[in-house]
């Protein structure tokens, strides 16, 4: 796990929650991963339209979060790589490139933002990922 720009940054609740997120998703761990969003929680993974979401609303709700990562996080083994990590005013921004083995064996990559925010619990309430879907498929090896 290379997330040790984000473990010493200052601690702050959105920090905690990034940090909890990677380590349960690089984990495989879905049901803790779900545990970190409130009620009402949007996942914008990718940000934007795709395939994974073609409207680019997002997931909202927990209820639809969890299909996302039964589709998306507990298949998949993920590793992030962050390089850089800005805290404040209730948000995290995490720059950085993160690997997908998908279970067909293939892996890809994509260099990322994923933007945390949180509620006064430190329930995500906003996870915004921006990568380029398109170059993600370009990168399967």
């Amino acid at each position: 796990m290379s997330i040790d720009l984000v473990l010493n940054s200052p601690e702050t609740p959105a920090r905690t929650a990034s940090i909890r997120s990677m380590q349960l998703s690089m984990a495989g761990d879905a049901e803790g991963w779900l545990d970190l969003f409130a009620e009402n929680a949007v996942v914008q993974d990718p940000y934007g339209p795709s395939p994974m979401d073609p409207e680019g609303k997002g997931q909202v709700g927990k209820a639809a979060i969890e299909k996302f990562c039964a589709a998306y996080i507990r298949p998949d083994t993920i590793r992030f790589e962050i390089r850089q990590t800005l805290n404040g005013n209730g948000a995290c921004v995490n720059v950085g490139t993160i690997y997908a083995k998908r279970p067909d064996g293939t892996v890809a990559w994509n260099e990322v933002i994923n933007i945390y925010e949180v509620d006064e619990a430190g329930k995500i309430t906003l996870l915004r990922s921006y990568w380029d879907f398109e170059a993600n498929q370009k990168s399967m090896f």
